[in-house]
């Protein structure tokens, strides 16, 4: 036994080891004390999957802890000093688990191929940006107006929490399930989520949900989008779009299928090609007001769905009318009915409301100004 100068007393063993050690060369070295900072019983909680060709997080860390661990430029590589990396890997944060992505350790990621960000923990994304990428192109992967090209995604899957902070999210999804763009998808309900101060431009699905809730999508900008720029569906609930700048998308914010208690308030939606708000199909028990519409064919649409507010919104420059609540010739998801229109104000429209095979909704104390008809009553 061999008495160090410190009272510590250790076995030859332990000796032998730390001489080992000392012959791995200080890189390593390095890595294998990050491995062993996150090693319990089950384990390194970041490892890489070959087989599937993705890094697992199953612990609270950061990109940074991601990079230390994987050292592999095939599937993790650091493109200069400016703080971009290429992701050459689809990256999954498991349940129960927080992965974080800030400018402290990065500041652009690029996504190569089909890779996708997969969340069923919580995603804490704040001050970055987020882009597919194309190598040999060296640049984002733009898409079709069908969305024919594969590329890379964000996808949260019942995830728990989380946020999207000051970011930029650019250049992601296709026409696929789970990987339309930033896309709450999976096979239970993804909630608890924050979106502030970032934007959302060139995607398929800038913002995708199915049976979401307690989400909150404010003061962003959506931008350039080619399928939709916000789109609640499927049973989300519980929901608030306020002070977003959405312009030059098709539809500015559509929720559909069964989508209710939705708050679309304080909203300037510009120059988007259809419409800038939208309550489709049975969308029920939500309110749209104080938004402020400009150049688009219709205001505000309210079809197959009941027991809606609208009221306080500026319209202007719709090219067909500023509001229209309609039902199709053979309506399934619900009819537009018991609706509450009242006080906004129409200018420079074709139309101010327009009813189309719907009514029992009550329009009152609506303005308006250059307008060539309206069914106010």
């Amino acid at each position: 036994m061999i008495i160090l100068k410190k009272n510590y007393t250790v076995t030859a063993a332990s000796i032998l080891l730390l001489l080992v050690i000392g012959l791995v060369p200080y890189q390593q070295q390095q890595q294998l004390d990050h491995f062993a900072a996150y090693a319990g019983e089950g384990g390194a909680c970041i490892n890489y999957d070959q087989s599937e060709n993705t890094i697992i997080i199953s612990c609270d860390s950061s990109f940074r802890d991601a990079v230390n661990t994987v050292n592999d430029r095939a599937i993790l590589e650091q493109l200069g000093d400016g703080g971009e990396y290429l992701l050459k890997a689809s990256l999954q944060v498991d349940d129960d688990t927080t992965f974080s992505i800030s400018p402290n350790d990065i500041t652009w990621l690029k996504i190569t191929d089909t890779n996708g960000i997969i969340v069923y923990g919580r995603i804490q994304i704040d001050g970055v940006k987020i882009t597919s990428w194309d190598i040999e192109a060296n640049s984002p992967v733009p898409q079709t107006n069908t969305g024919s090209i594969p590329r890379a995604f964000i996808n949260l899957r019942e995830s728990e929490g989380g946020f999207v902070h000051d970011s930029e999210i650019a250049y992601l999804g296709y026409q696929e399930f789970g990987r339309r763009g930033f896309d709450l998808f999976g096979d239970g309900p993804s909630h608890d989520l924050e979106i502030r101060g970032s934007k959302f431009h060139d995607m398929w699905f800038a913002f995708y949900s199915r049976g979401a809730y307690n989400i909150t999508v404010d003061g962003n900008e959506y931008y350039n989008n080619i399928k939709y720029a916000l789109d609640p569906h499927s049973g989300t609930h519980d929901m608030n779009i306020t002070n977003n700048y959405l312009h030059h998308n098709p539809i500015g914010a559509i929720c559909s299928d069964k989508c209710s208690n939705i708050l679309i308030e304080g909203n300037r939606a510009e120059h988007n090609t259809k419409a800038g708000i939208f309550f489709s199909r049975n969308m029920h028990d939500s309110i749209a007001r104080n938004n402020y519409i400009y150049n688009t064919t219709t205001g505000i649409i309210v079809s197959e769905s009941p027991n809606n507010e609208i009221y306080s919104n500026t319209i202007e420059g719709a090219t067909s009318a500023g509001i229209r609540l309609s039902n199709p010739p053979n309506p399934d998801d619900g009819f537009t009915e018991d609706n509450h229109v009242y006080n906004n104000t129409i200018s420079n429209s074709e139309d101010g409301i327009r009813e189309i095979r719907s009514d029992d909704n009550i329009l009152e104390d609506n303005k308006f100004f250059n307008i060539e008809s309206d069914d106010d009553d």
